[in-house]
């Protein structure tokens, strides 16, 4: 049978396949409060509570039972082609849990990003944030700075929303410093991060220092990256009072959006753009 935490991450993804809530799958038998630490893997599963959950899943025993032949690279494969990826991403977790394929570091790191990913989405923030830290030890023992970086991008911006504005802003600092030459997308991704983290620890000086750098770096890309920029010094300066300012970066914005060959209708472009902060 499968040790916690992987019983637990199996026992929730047979739970929400079947749309049953806690409350139904524990009903005579066990309490709520027990099925939930069960889930999260802080306590080891009885015989009886075993002889239970089949019953209420109408499953055999074997279903908890360890999957030697389910690979991670198989798990991998049905998550990013399946049309819920959530239904499956638990099994892609037990797996990593068990640490399944640990000699092959690249299809670890594809699956973790995968399932942060999915947690995010989930609004499982503290789980994104341990895989995503996990992701960042990974990155940098296989040694490609892109790797590195996206993997310290994205542990920042989990981080803001988990509240902890001074870890994102060192995560995305490490992320900027780690950029310098290489791609544009790379950069300006690190300097979003790092831009929002140093506007919600209250630096606005260095978060607009941080945003003329991005503008200057996309000035000369095509696409959406320049006129991202742009709006979000726009919205630093509007937040401290410089309202002509922000006026001005927010018509150069519109003004290159316009030029784009493929541009879209402004108002629909502008939905999509990320400035930092609420």
């Amino acid at each position: 049978m499968l040790e916690q935490p992987a019983f637990g991450l199996r026992l929730r993804a047979l739970r929400k396949e079947r749309g049953l809530s806690q409350a139904a799958l524990a009903a005579g038998g066990l309490s709520t409060g027990y099925l939930s630490r069960l889930e999260s893997g802080t306590r080891p599963p009885t015989r009886r509570v075993l002889e239970h959950l089949t019953r209420q899943l109408g499953l055999p025993p074997s279903a908890f039972a360890r999957k030697s032949s389910r690979s991670l690279a198989l798990a991998l494969a049905l998550a990013v082609s399946s049309a819920r990826i959530g239904t499956v991403a638990d099994d892609l977790a037990v797996l990593l849990h068990a640490g399944e394929d640990r000699l092959d570091p690249g299809l670890r790191w594809q699956s973790l990003w995968l399932l942060a990913s999915v947690r995010d989405e989930e609004a499982r923030y503290e789980d994104a944030h341990e895989l995503l830290v996990e992701l960042g030890e990974l990155s940098e023992s296989i040694g490609i700075p892109e790797l590195t970086v996206r993997a310290r991008t994205r542990l920042s911006r989990c981080s803001l929303r988990l509240g902890n504005a001074d870890s994102a802003r060192a995560e995305a600092q490490e992320a900027h410093r780690l950029a310098e030459g290489l791609s544009v997308d790379d950069r300006s991704d690190a300097l979003h991060a790092l831009i929002r983290a140093e506007a919600e620890s209250g630096r606005p000086d260095e978060a607009r220092a941080h945003a003329r750098e991005l503008c200057e770096i996309t000035a000369a890309e095509p696409g959406p990256l320049h006129v991202e920029a742009l709006w979000v010094a726009s919205t630093l300066h509007a937040r401290q009072g410089d309202h002509a300012q922000a006026r001005r970066l927010r018509e150069r914005a519109l003004d290159r959006l316009s030029r784009e060959k493929n541009a879209w209708l402004p108002w629909a472009a502008l939905l999509h753009l990320r400035p930092p902060g609420p």
